[in-house]
């Protein structure tokens, strides 16, 4: 006993055990059984003590029995420490019915038996005996009593898993027990309620997110308990809009009678408009008529509001007071004034919400001019504003912020991809098996055949004694099942919104597509050789903003993306690892969703939308603390990804026309007007209109006196005369075609076909005619399908698209009288560029 009365309380804690047992076998290396027979009183009260330091489990009933009476006393004098008891579901006790398990959680309820085993030094099924449940019993009474746990007969049917939910209400109001005044003037509210991140360092946030009906009750009411303690008055967005619509009804009162006024004023022919047209009262009545629509006084509202900054749209477009209606509204008014509205979105003077509000008032305006008899009137359609956290639609990110979202993005796809390795087993020589996280790795490898489970009661049914026994052992030592098999790398049906949304974030990134196209994404939708083609492509639908919301579902307006050969890369490896993630999850799809791509499953599947994402990326911000250059938080969203692609493209040098096949734009047209709108640096935008005044630096002017055209180049030069018109040094072709794999550095220009995006193309007046005659036979062609099956079918295409920008009087430089003569005098003209496309 000498020797160990020498150790210290470390080294008796050190001592090895067996069996609940001293083991003599390590401490002599024979004679063990003699020693423990004549050293048995010595031994007996080495393990005692060894019992008070819990080191060996409490064997006697009646030492448990009196541990416990103690501890009970204790709680009785100093109710705190019932704050301490963990709560739990009741694990590994069997019921002969329901009513013996109502019982049975009345009296006892949930004290964690894990944690008083532990208390008690004693192994959990000690707990089980007579003695212990009648005491068990006595404890719940003061956790009750002390609102630490509820009567269970209250609460049995709040949710599926009582047991957890009380745990997490324990924790939350021990936490609420802990915050002193000032604590509590400090807490942080979000709208009507409690930010959640007040509390994230007990409950994370994963947790949090969806709190059940225990949990959730508690919350509301110490939300409202601090929004009061705090004096905040809090009003729901409604009302707030209320508030807002009465002031800007007072405040436009004197133009809202006007308006009104004019409202009650019929509008069905051309003649209603009158003869009074000064001060934009023609463009008011318009609007005004249309407003009958609204039954709301904020709906009439957003049309005078939408009138006014339409007419300050006029002004700035030069357009005067008293200008006709038909130079008020125009084919492209629409389009014009979502720019000018983007360029308030952009400079933080609207909202996005509030803009789109504006847009759809003069879309419908614009819908009503169409009915009005008299005017032969038209439009471009126009899509509305995504809404995006702050009132950045049209701004791209700056390098630091790309280097960070870069980062971001490589870091969760790595995450994701290792649940597509293969399982790599245990390292058992190297790992520490005291580990619970080891051990439960131990029985998922052992015992499961590494066929992984779920630990919810709905997949009850499903489990076998051997992942029963998983699920029982991670529950006793408060271990996330879920989690653990995510951190091992296995691959399960269980698909989370993180598991799928990087990849949609990272297709927005690659590719500059909207979210919504991406969302949709169908598995046939990605073709690595179109039937036409032979080239990959994207085919994605648009809704178009049309007053209300429309789904194409034919193939005549779809959009196809046509992939570079990385971007190509990249597609294919989303739609093979997203495949792969999901197939086990496919299994319990129902048809609605079985071709969509982007979907998760957890306890049923789901198609991925645009609150899940919003949520991802308000978790990404906060996980990678992702920062704007003003060291602000960073707004992450998938609108200006598309914009940031597009201010990359142009730092590298990007043709114009590139851009535009990149983007999906079937006319060069669009891509001009959406680089306008962007919110780029100035350097960015002169980079952008040079690169779109190029296409018509070249353009011969006519000439007032004598109708001849003049050239842009020195009449000694020799023009090689092509298809197209005349180039002005077939040796010396522009940086694009140089960079492409057909060009032969030293030989002349082979890429003819491509002259109309070339900035060496000469085209003059005379051109025109051949140009209406090579249009018109590129459409004959296509209607034919005589060059659809050949590898010059995108040059078409690209053509066509040149061609439409250069012909069209809307967007050309030559006058309308000039096209409209070039265009008859090319009904006489035989082209014959296409007879060997075929051959």
């Amino acid at each position: 006993m000498s020797w160990w009365q020498s150790l210290s309380i470390e080294q008796k804690q050190s001592v090895p055990i067996n069996r609940n047992k001293v083991d003599l076998h390590s401490l002599f290396s024979s004679g063990h059984y003699y020693i423990r027979q004549v050293l048995k009183d010595e031994i007996r009260d080495i393990e005692t003590e060894l019992k008070t330091l819990g080191v060996l489990y409490n064997d006697d009933v009646d030492v448990i029995s009196e541990l416990m009476r103690d501890f009970i006393s204790m709680c009785e004098s100093t109710p705190d420490l019932l704050w301490g008891i963990k709560l739990s579901a009741v694990r590994g006790k069997k019921f002969n019915s329901e009513n013996e398990k109502d019982e049975y959680l009345e009296q006892v309820g949930f004290a964690s038996t894990t944690y008083l085993a532990n208390k008690l030094s004693c192994q959990s099924q000690m707990l089980q005996k007579t003695e212990l449940l009648g005491l068990r019993k006595k404890l719940n009474q003061l956790l009750v009593k002390h609102e630490v746990s509820l009567p269970y007969s209250k609460i049995k049917d709040s949710s599926h898993s009582v047991g957890s939910d009380l745990e997490l209400r324990r924790i939350f109001l021990n936490w609420k027990r802990s915050l002193v005044e000032q604590d509590k003037l400090n807490l942080p509210i979000f709208g009507a309620s409690l930010d959640k991140k007040a509390f994230a360092h007990v409950i994370s946030p994963e947790r949090s997110q969806s709190l059940l009906p225990l949990t959730s009750m508690e919350y509301r009411h110490f939300s409202r308990e601090i929004i009061k303690f705090k004096g905040v008055v809090y009003k729901t967005v409604k009302e707030r809009e209320n508030e807002r619509i009465e002031a800007a009804l007072d405040r436009d009162e004197p133009d809202r009678s006007v308006f009104l006024k004019l409202r009650d004023k019929k509008l069905t022919t051309i003649e209603d408009f009158g003869s009074d047209i000064n001060n934009y009262l023609h463009v008011q009545h318009a609007f005004a008529a249309t407003a009958l629509n609204a039954t709301s006084k904020s709906g009439i509202l957003n049309y005078l509001h939408s009138y006014k900054h339409y007419i300050d749209f006029l002004v700035n477009k030069g357009v005067s007071s008293t200008s006709s209606i038909e130079a008020c509204f125009d084919l492209w008014s629409l389009r014009e004034f979502k720019e000018y509205l983007g360029n308030k979105v952009g400079d933080t003077d609207l909202s996005t919400s509030t803009a789109n509000t504006l847009l759809s008032a003069l879309r419908m305006t614009l819908e009503k001019l169409n009915t009005i008899r008299g005017i032969d009137f038209n439009y471009y359609p126009a899509d509305g504003f995504e809404i995006v956290r702050e009132s950045k639609a049209y701004k791209p990110y700056s390098p630091h912020e790309r280097k960070q979202i870069h980062e971001m993005l490589e870091k969760e796809l790595a995450c994701v991809r290792r649940k597509l390795e293969p399982y790599q087993k245990l390292d058992r020589e190297n790992a520490n098996l005291d580990d619970p996280k080891v051990q439960a790795r131990i029985i998922f490898e052992d015992d499961c055949d590494c066929i992984p489970t779920y630990s919810g009661d709905w997949a009850a049914k499903e489990r076998n004694a051997e992942q029963n026994k998983l699920v029982a052992f991670t529950g006793k030592r408060y271990l996330s099942l879920h989690s653990l098999i995510d951190e091992w790398g296995v691959l399960t049906r269980r698909v989370t919104d993180s598991d799928v949304a990087v990849y949609v974030l990272k297709m927005a990134q690659v590719l500059g597509m909207n979210l919504n196209p991406i969302l949709d994404l169908e598995f046939d939708d990605y073709q690595e050789h179109h039937p036409l083609t032979n080239k990959p492509c994207l085919t994605y639908w648009k809704e178009r903003s049309t007053g209300e919301k429309m789904i194409h579902l034919d193939l005549f307006h779809a959009d196809l993306q046509w992939l570079t050969t990385s971007q190509n890369n990249f597609v294919a490896n989303v739609f093979s690892e997203v495949t792969k993630l999901t197939a086990e999850a496919r299994k319990y799809t129902d048809s609605e969703l079985s071709q969509r791509l982007f979907i998760t499953f957890e306890k049923k599947t789901k198609a991925l939308n645009e609150y899940h994402m919003s949520k991802y990326y308000a978790m990404l911000v906060d996980k990678y603390n992702l920062k704007d250059d003003d060291g602000e938080q960073l707004v992450l969203t998938t609108t200006r990804f598309r914009p940031t692609l597009v201010s990359e493209l142009i730092d590298k040098g990007v043709s114009i026309r590139e851009i535009q096949y990149l983007l999906g734009h079937s006319s060069l047209y669009t891509t001009m007007k959406y680089l306008d709108q962007l919110d780029f640096d100035r350097v960015i935008r002169d980079k952008a209109r040079k690169a779109i005044e190029n296409i018509y630096n070249n353009a011969a002017q006519p000439h007032t006196g004598n109708h001849q055209a003049h050239r842009k180049y020195d009449e000694v030069q020799v023009i090689m005369k092509t298809p197209l018109g005349g180039c002005k040094n077939i040796f010396d072709p522009p940086d694009f075609i140089k960079k492409s794999s057909l060009y032969v550095k030293g030989k002349p220009c082979s890429q003819y076909n491509k002259c109309l995006g070339c900035e060496n193309v000469m085209l003059t007046e005379r051109h025109l005619p051949d140009l209406f005659a090579m249009q018109r036979d590129y459409l004959a062609s296509i209607e034919r399908t005589e060059v659809i099956n050949t590898p010059y079918y995108v040059v078409v295409l690209e053509n066509l698209s040149l061609l439409d920008d250069i012909l069209n009087p809307e967007t050309s430089e030559f006058d309308e009288e000039i096209l409209k003569q070039a265009k008859e005098d090319s009904l006489f003209i035989e082209t014959n560029i296409l007879d060997s496309w075929g051959n």
